[in-house]
C-alpha cells in the first residue's frame, strides 16, 4: 500500500483559500503583527497571490504599549518593502482602566482599526494567523469563563464579524487554524522568516499567556498530541 503523504503548511492553506476565495478583482488584507505566526502567514498568502494574481495588503496595528512598538512597526514595513507588498499601519490608542481590562481593549481596537484599514483599501477578505494552538486555548478560556455551547465551539475558519470589524462586507478567514504552533515554527526556520518577539506574549498577568505557558504544558504531556 502506497505511504500517503502528510499535507504541508503550504498544501492546508492553499485549500483553505480556495474556500474562500475574494470576489473578483478585489485585494487580499493581511494581519500583520510581525510576530512569528504572521510572518509565516504573509510568506504564504504572498506566494498565493502571486499565483492567483491577487493584490495583496498587509495592515500593522500599534497599539503603543510596548518599548518596542515603533521597531516592531519598522520591522513589518521594511519586510513588506523587500517583498513588493503593500503596507500601510494604524496606531490605536486604548482606553485606560477599561473595564473589560488592557487585553480585551486592545483587542476591540486592534479589530476596529483592521475593519478600517480594509474598507480603505477595498479588501473584502481579511487573513489573520490563528493556528491549531490558538483554537486549543480559546476553547478553553471559554469554558473557564462559563461560556455555553455556542462558545465552545471555538473559532469558525471563516466568518463575517461587523460589531468587530464594523464592516458587514468583510470576512475574516484563519487559514492556518488546522496547523500547529510547531509546524510554523518549522515552516519559518525552513524558509528563514525573520520576525519579532512580544514580550507581553510572556507576561502571565494575562489569561491566555498564564494558560498557554503554564496549563497547556502538563495538559500536552497528559494527552500528546
Amino acid at each position: 500500500m502506497k505511504k500517503q503523504q502528510t499535507a504541508t503548511v503550504s498544501d492546508i492553506f492553499a485549500r483553505a483559500l480556495d474556500a474562500c476565495v475574494p470576489p473578483a478583482g478585489s485585494p487580499v488584507g493581511i494581519a500583520l503583527s510581525g510576530g512569528l505566526d504572521s510572518a509565516a502567514l504573509l510568506h504564504l498568502a504572498h506566494a498565493w497571490a502571486q499565483e492567483h494574481g491577487v493584490a495583496l495588503h498587509a495592515f500593522h496595528v500599534h497599539h503603543g504599549l510596548s518599548p518596542n512598538a515603533d521597531p516592531w512597526l519598522a520591522h513589518c514595513e521594511q519586510l513588506c518593502a523587500r517583498m513588493g507588498i503593500a503596507f500601510e499601519a494604524r496606531k490605536v490608542t486604548l482606553e485606560k482602566n477599561a473595564k473589560t481590562g488592557t487585553e480585551e481593549a486592545a483587542r476591540k481596537r486592534r479589530y476596529a482599526a483592521l475593519g478600517e484599514l480594509c474598507a480603505a483599501h477595498g479588501v473584502r477578505l481579511l487573513l489573520t494567523a490563528h493556528h491549531q494552538d490558538d483554537q486549543a486555548e480559546t476553547v478553553l478560556l471559554q469554558l473557564l469563563r462559563g461560556s455555553g455551547t455556542a462558545g465552545l465551539s471555538g473559532m469558525d475558519g471563516a466568518n463575517s464579524a461587523p460589531e468587530l470589524l464594523g464592516n458587514p462586507d468583510l470576512v475574516m478567514a484563519r487559514p492556518l487554524l488546522p496547523v500547529s504552533r510547531r509546524q510554523l515554527e518549522a515552516y519559518v526556520d525552513k524558509h528563514a522568516i525573520a520576525h519579532i518577539h512580544d514580550e507581553s506574549n510572556d507576561d502571565p498577568r494575562f489569561a491566555r499567556n498564564a494558560l498557554r505557558h503554564q496549563v497547556m504544558p502538563v495538559l500536552a504531556q497528559a494527552f500528546p498530541g
